[in-house]
């Protein structure tokens, strides 16, 4: 999960520089990527596994403990996904901004050239300065989002996907310390397991009336998104957009207008 959660934020920030900024991201900002995107999570691992240390929680399943958890592994991951968020909200607003002000585009006299990234680039009649109006800059960012609607959509659910899954442990780690420091409120379930020879399935009334475990629904989408999340769907997504690009934007079609 925490490789996700950076690639995401990685993505969140490439399709931010390309449609605020105009920055088309190049060889050093991929290897910067695939340093920070192994290495991250990695230094993530390493610190909170010492630190905090993990068990088997979900049957065969291992998973961080609660103890320094929040601290070492919970907060980065929540900090990135807070990042993340604003830099798509981000572009979001400055797409609508961009589309509300080509729908009054003044028509300046400009002439458009096509880059050798494929993106369309404008410079003035008189060459001294670079001018795009709010036509050409809104039939350039959509020229964008057509290549990356589907990282950002990924990115979308990698954020929905952290702070579920941080929101859902958190909680059920608060119960289970909250049940171990009054142990009178797990009493009646106690004895109930003695009563019935240590059979929990007659005693699951007695956790549920006390708040002592998580809803089955919650439990069952967290076991989901964690199987997803091992199977790290925006890696194929993001060859696939690497691919759409050159297709779209290849040689061939470097010499012809933006739509």
């Amino acid at each position: 999960m925490p490789m996700l959660n950076i690639a995401g934020f990685l993505r969140s920030l490439s399709i931010h520089l390309q449609i605020c900024w105009q920055v088309i991201p190049g060889k050093k900002f991929f290897w910067s990527s695939v340093v920070a995107g192994w290495g991250l999570p990695a230094i993530f691992v390493a610190v909170a596994l010492p630190v905090t240390g993990a068990s088997y929680r979900f049957g065969h399943t291992c998973h961080i403990n609660h103890g320094q958890a929040i601290g070492d592994y919970w907060g980065p991951l929540l900090a990135f996904a807070g990042i993340s968020t604003i830099l798509q909200f981000g572009t979001f607003g400055y797409c609508i901004k961009v589309y509300i002000r080509s729908l009054f585009n003044d028509n300046n006299n400009s002439s458009s050239q096509v880059s050798s990234n494929g993106l369309p680039s404008y410079s003035s009649r008189a060459g001294s300065e670079k001018t795009v109006t709010a036509g050409q800059a809104y039939r350039r960012i959509r020229k964008v989002i057509a290549l990356q609607w589907r990282g950002t959509v990924i990115v979308l659910i990698i954020i929905i996907n952290v702070v579920f899954l941080a929101v859902v442990f958190v909680q059920m780690d608060n119960t289970v310390t909250a049940a171990m420091q009054d142990l009178g409120k797990a009493e009646p379930w106690m004895l109930c397991l003695v009563l019935n020879g240590g059979n929990k399935e007659a005693c699951l009334d007695q956790v549920k009336s006390v708040g002592l475990v998580t809803n089955e629904t919650t439990v069952m989408a967290v076991l989901i998104l964690l199987s997803v999340s091992r199977s790290k769907p925006g890696f194929p997504l993001t060859a696939a957009n690497r691919n759409l690009s050159s297709m779209e934007f290849g040689p061939s079609s470097s010499s012809g207008a933006p739509p």
